[in-house]
């Protein structure tokens, strides 16, 4: 896919800096490090990094030609220009050079003063990085990889619910380091993990403060920091009667079902999205002002949390081997809000949900 967009923009590399999930995803190597890929129309590629990571990656990474900045001349260029940022810049363009580039394409987040030295030497294009779209459909270790973290979630999940059952009150803190300590335990990192109450939970992102009121709205989204991968999901749990609450969570759930349902290789994602704000309107909640179904069904999910493909007021074509979330949700400032998700496997005929776990836990 990235040498089709090489060829269909007739440019003759790609050029991509490190710190990203696209970088990760073409090499497969991780470092702090600035490093670039270069790969070429005729499927040429270079990984270029400092010399200290030089040994890591020749093990590691998956680019057969790699090259360390030092050995390309960086210390005589930088006594040269006396600058290290364009000391990297003449790297760059020398290579590109060696290859006869004419046309270069550089994703959104190039880094802009590498961009505008490029331009000195050649055409360049900004594009959307091409691996965001090739990431979107999963290969099977990478559907392994995020079950996994899904399993570990789901232990955590009731370990946690297990934990709170003996608490008559407590806050949402209390719930956030709770949950994020029982994920820690079996290795996965959680940062900024959703516990939120009361009216607060009317907004989705509100990561909770305070004492728990009638319930709580659970949004986990660990990284598993041995594979990069992430897991996602969500649950409202009723600590105490509230119809207003539980009829909005029973809603959530009925369209959560029908979106799931309709899953399968060729499916529209704005046709799930819809079929979830039919269903939501039909027990009579409206979305306006700001407030009922405000945010899309649901995203992708791999070495991001939020990644391609959207499932909201969009066309999108559902492909086997996406690994989708679904996370209908309901927010009212005078009620709160009510949130379910699920981590789900798109296959050619159906689709497999990767975090199974009761849908509607009632009054503890």
């Amino acid at each position: 896919m990235v040498i089709e967009s090489l060829r269909e923009k007739n440019a003759d590399f790609f050029v991509q800096h490190s710190g990203n999930a696209n970088f990760f995803y073409a090499t497969k190597f991780k470092s702090n490090a600035s490093m670039f890929y270069i790969l070429g129309a005729d499927g040429t590629e270079l990984l270029v990094l400092p010399e200290m990571e030089l040994g890591r990656a020749l093990r590691e990474s998956r680019v057969k030609e790699i090259a360390s900045f030092e050995k390309l001349g960086y210390e005589e260029k930088i006594r040269e220009l006396g600058n290290s940022r364009k000391a990297i810049a003449e790297i760059l363009i020398e290579r590109l050079k060696e290859g006869r580039a004419k046309k270069v394409l550089i994703p959104t987040d190039f880094p802009a003063f590498l961009a505008f030295e490029l331009q000195r030497s050649f055409e360049v294009e900004v594009i959307e990085n091409p691996f965001l779209k090739l990431r979107a459909v999963k290969r099977a270790e990478e559907v392994f990889k995020i079950r996994q973290n899904c399993i570990k979630l789901l232990k955590a999940f009731e370990k946690f619910l297990n934990k709170l059952k003996f608490k008559k009150n407590f806050t949402c803190e209390f719930a956030r380091k709770l949950i994020e300590r029982e994920l820690y335990s079996l290795g996965l990192i959680a940062e900024d993990t959703i516990c939120s109450t009361g009216k607060l939970s009317a907004d989705p992102h509100e990561i909770g403060r305070g004492r728990v009121e009638d319930h709580l709205l659970v949004d986990i989204f660990p990284k598993n920091p041995s594979t990069g991968y992430f897991a996602d999901f969500t649950r409202t749990i009723l600590i105490r009667n509230n119809t207003e609450i539980e009829e909005m969570l029973r809603a959530v759930i009925e369209a959560q079902k029908n979106a799931i349902s309709m899953l399968r290789d060729g499916v529209n994602g704005r046709d799930v999205h819809n079929t979830v704000k039919d269903c939501l309107k039909s027990y009579g909640y409206e979305t306006k002002s700001g407030e009922g179904f405000i945010h899309s069904t649901g995203h992708g999910i791999g070495l991001e949390v939020h990644e391609e493909p959207r499932l909201g007021d969009v066309d999108v074509e559902l492909k086997s081997g996406m690994v989708v979330t679904i996370e209908p949700g309901l927010y009212y400032k005078k009620i709160g809000g009510v949130r379910i998700e699920d981590v789900v496997l798109i296959r050619e005929n159906d689709c497999e949900v990767l975090t199974p776990y009761e849908s509607f836990l009632g009054v503890m």
